[in-house]
């Protein structure tokens, strides 16, 4: 049993992107003003610009340079404390 497709449904354009099920038909879901339904091509993925991609996080310029000069400092003071015992 299939959508109603009469009217006032009937006139309404459809997305008719090529979906991945069995079945095998385009998709049959409401276009926005795209030509594409909200599945297959609809809102925005983030932002565009790279500087702005990433703001924060553990992966920042940053973070590693902070990482790597941590682990710095302790492999200085676990040499220091093995050379005074």
């Amino acid at each position: 049993m299939g959508k109603w497709k009469g009217p006032p449904h009937g006139d309404i354009p459809r997305c008719g992107a090529k979906t991945k099920t069995r079945a095998g038909h385009s998709c049959r879901h409401y276009t926005m003003p795209n030509g594409r339904c909200r599945f297959h091509g609809g809102l925005s993925t983030g932002a565009k610009n790279p500087h702005r991609v990433i703001k924060h996080g553990i992966y920042t310029k940053e973070a590693i340079v902070e990482r790597n000069l941590i682990r710095q400092l302790l492999t200085d003071a676990k040499l220091l404390l093995d050379d005074r015992f």
